[in-house]
């Protein structure tokens, strides 16, 4: 039985509901990072006898974790580029329903039975629309790979 490539569009497309879970663990993760730089309680430093000693291990975990916060910053923004860039390629669909039913099915991400219920249209109408979005969708990721 030959398997049959999936669509790019739709593969594209569902990056979003995925990139928002990856976002909302990011910014918890930040915000734990922050709660642990500000929970940090003063600790006893070696007293160093000759030369060399202990260095400052509070300020070595604060520092720790500003970095673990900075690379958790970078990896919010890229996300964030990432989600504004299928949101261009929504946009880019030319017809206000294909567009409506993208950002239904891939933002919100809501069944075929709700979308239905939602834009007033049959199954197949519903289908049919999906196909025509996810074409443009394909038309646009061919002309940026250009």
């Amino acid at each position: 039985m030959e398997h049959r490539a999936e669509n790019p569009a739709k593969v594209y497309l569902r990056r979003y509901r995925a990139l928002v879970i990856r976002q909302e663990s990011i910014r918890r993760a930040i915000d734990a990072a922050y709660d642990r730089a500000t929970s940090i309680t003063s600790r006893l430093r070696a007293v160093p006898v000759s030369g060399g000693g202990a260095g400052d291990r509070m300020a070595e975990d604060v520092a720790r974790i500003m970095d673990e916060t900075a690379q958790l910053e970078q990896m919010l923004d890229a996300s964030a580029q990432a989600l504004s860039e299928i949101l261009r390629a929504i946009e880019a669909v030319p017809d206000e329903m294909q567009r409506t039913v993208l950002v239904l099915r891939y933002v919100e991400g809501m069944g075929w039975p709700d979308i239905q219920d939602k834009i007033g249209y049959e199954r197949t109408q519903t289908l049919v629309i999906h196909g025509r979005a996810l074409w443009e969708v394909n038309k646009w990721l061919e002309k940026r790979s250009d």
